[in-house]
């Protein structure tokens, strides 16, 4: 297995030497194209604002490659977004985390003083974008949430670092999606890859913001269990309804107790909040122009019957699809009759 180390910092200079220790092509202080001796694919990095960069990841490897990177005086907090089809590895503090694969957790938020790894797996295109934030923007972020997910660094001062691992919302998935078959050659692809990492940021706070206010007679294990469940449901909108009693097994409680408490904190049903939340992800991806018919639209959210999609789409938007449908060439489709 060949071993990279290599350090960030939100400017540039960190690339040169990444580049020089993979024998990789370094142009325009901004891309590492890999050479063929590791696989085929690149880097692309970038400030956005003062404050925060962004690393858009897309490569294959041809044999096993663990990249370190290793703890720094940088103060940042790096969110890792993965969405690879498969799965890769990163390790923190000697323990490893599954992450991409869209069934798994594929979403990582990481103190730059903790020491960790990357080890994509081989012979598979992976995609990620990585978001490095100087953490003076976060204080108020990491005050608030920093109880929720903590890990003991390895430093002489001992001190807890704020860690973060859980799923990219379906939002952010259409975002990455966007991007991820963009040429790095394209002029518009930086101003592009910027607007995303910055909407991407958004959506994980404004998602982590809010979080259900516990309820009375729900211990803060059973609200963890549920909200677990929920995420779970968001961030598999494009596969079926996994079942209630997946769900309860999920929670560790019964089917009977898992409905009640799912009712009590989001007046709901799981089923019904999935396809509402399904429902809404459609409407982004009629409004796409990215697709060539609806019957292309429901395959992409595995439904197999029109006129049942159309029924759901209805309940919620009181309009048929046709409605809100852009075809890929732009054109609009109006007063089309759904069946």
């Amino acid at each position: 297995m060949k071993k990279i180390t290599h350090y960030y910092s939100l400017t540039p200079e960190w690339q040169k030497e990444f580049a020089e220790k993979i024998g990789a092509e370094f142009i325009d202080n901004k891309i590492i194209k890999f050479p063929e001796t590791i696989g085929k694919g690149h880097s692309y990095f970038t400030q956005i604002i003062p404050g925060i960069s962004v690393l858009f990841i897309d490569f294959l490897v041809t044999s096993p490659l663990k990249i370190t990177r290793l703890a720094s005086d940088s103060e940042l907090y790096i969110f890792h977004f993965d969405l690879s089809e498969h799965v890769n590895l990163i390790k923190i503090n000697n323990k490893d985390y599954e992450i991409g694969s869209y069934d798994k957790l594929d979403l990582a938020i990481i103190d730059n003083e903790i020491e960790s790894s990357f080890k994509p797996s081989v012979n598979e295109r992976t995609i990620a974008i990585r978001i490095l934030v100087d953490k003076s923007l976060l204080n108020d972020f990491i005050a608030k949430h920093s109880k929720k997910e903590e890990v003991k660094a390895k430093s002489k001062d001992g001190k807890r670092v704020f860690y973060h691992y859980g799923n990219i919302d379906s939002n952010s998935i259409l975002l990455i999606r966007s991007i991820k078959n963009k040429s790095i050659n394209d002029l518009s692809f930086e101003p592009l890859l910027k607007g995303v990492s910055l909407k991407l940021l958004g959506n994980f706070f404004n998602k982590f913001y809010d979080t259900p206010v516990t309820k009375n007679n729900m211990t803060t294990n059973e609200q963890e269990a549920i909200d677990k469940t929920k995420e779970y449901l968001l961030n598999n909108l494009y596969g079926s309804f996994p079942s209630v009693i997946f769900l309860a097994s999920m929670a560790g409680m019964s089917e009977s107790k898992y409905k009640i408490l799912f009712k009590k904190c989001f007046n709901n049903t799981p089923n019904n909040l999935f396809i509402k939340e399904k429902m809404l992800l459609a409407q982004q991806l009629l409004q796409s122009g990215k697709f060539n018919s609806l019957t292309d639209i429901i395959y992409e959210l595995n439904y197999t019957k029109l006129s049942y999609f159309s029924s759901k789409y209805y309940e919620l938007f009181h309009k048929k699809p046709s409605q809100d449908f852009v075809k890929k060439t732009g054109t609009k489709i109006q007063n089309k009759e759904i069946k």
